[in-house]
């Protein structure tokens, strides 16, 4: 008899779980979007997932020990899927009812796409009580990984690392719109890329600067508008350690990149840009201008 309630019980439960799955899977939609169409290889190449909750209960997208609450199916340009490098276990998210939640994920993460060409992907999410078999499919993006033009590169070595190598490489990319100039760091002794991102938007009528200093960072100006220059500093773990914007200096001077005897790297020529600063200072004219005639500040 107790065979019987137990039994009974679990029945009960499954269908219980069965009928919330159907329920939500008819009730939310998810939606995939491409950050960019166009990314370098080796570049984080991350896709949003937006995921409307109209089930009328707030639900609570969470892995389990079988299966994952979302995963990505990536396809080459022949539409062959790819092999799956590793399985990432992406953070557990709620949706309010009625409300859209969007998620930024990182599919280079799980697949191999440092190979030049075209894909297309699709995220599956999973409901509660929903098998490896079952989910509800995004519609698909598409996106295209290309190497990039190296213009400049630069070896140098890893202070306090006896036999470490890094290889600074920086590319002028355009696409999306824009002309950006990118940096690549590589560990030359593990043949391993360490990053691959934007450094920002770059005037390329103007050619940019590149050096490195006695740490072994690598230092690069470069015009991001008709009159600021960027300084960027990378350091050779490819994280970017510095940043800092030049205008012109006293009497229309072109910044420049400066090296001492001792090997520090620096701007000359140039005046300090602060947008936070300029940007308040703007918002404190714009209110001069509100105040009524015959009041001063």
């Amino acid at each position: 008899m107790k065979s019987n309630k137990k039994q009974n019980s679990i029945y009960l439960a499954i269908l219980a779980l069965m009928s919330l799955a159907s329920m939500a899977s008819g009730q939310i939609t998810v939606f995939a979007e491409s950050q960019k169409r166009q990314f370098i290889a080796h570049e984080p190449t991350r896709i949003n997932i937006t995921i409307t909750n109209r089930a009328g209960q707030p639900i609570n997208f969470r892995n389990t020990q079988e299966n994952p609450w979302i995963e990505f199916i990536v396809e080459n340009t022949n539409g062959r899927p790819l092999h799956a490098l590793n399985k990432v276990a992406y953070k557990p998210t709620t949706v309010p009812t009625g409300r859209t939640v969007t998620t930024s994920f990182t599919v280079s993460n799980t697949f191999d796409l440092s190979q030049p060409g075209n894909y297309s992907a699709y995220a599956i999410v999973r409901m509660p009580g929903q098998d490896v078999k079952q989910g509800i499919r995004s519609n698909k993006v598409h996106f295209t990984v290309i190497n990039g033009f190296v213009s400049w590169r630069q070896k140098a070595g890893v202070p306090g690392t006896a036999g470490d190598t890094r290889e600074y490489r920086i590319m002028n990319v355009s696409g999306n719109g824009q002309s950006d100039l990118y940096v690549q760091v590589e560990d030359v002794k593990r043949g391993r890329m360490l990053a691959t991102y934007s450094m920002g938007r770059n005037l390329s009528f103007r050619q940019f600067k590149a050096t490195t200093d006695r740490a072994s960072n690598l230092h690069v100006l470069f015009l991001t508008s008709p009159d600021i220059h960027c300084h960027t500093v990378v350091n050779p773990a490819g994280k970017p350690i510095k940043r800092i914007y030049h205008k012109l200096g006293p009497g229309g001077t072109t910044p420049k990149l400066f090296t001492t005897d001792t090997g520090t790297v620096g701007v000359i020529d140039s005046t300090i840009y602060d947008p936070k600063k300029e940007k308040e200072k703007k918002r404190q004219i714009h209110n001069l201008s509100e105040l009524p005639n015959g009041i001063s500040q």
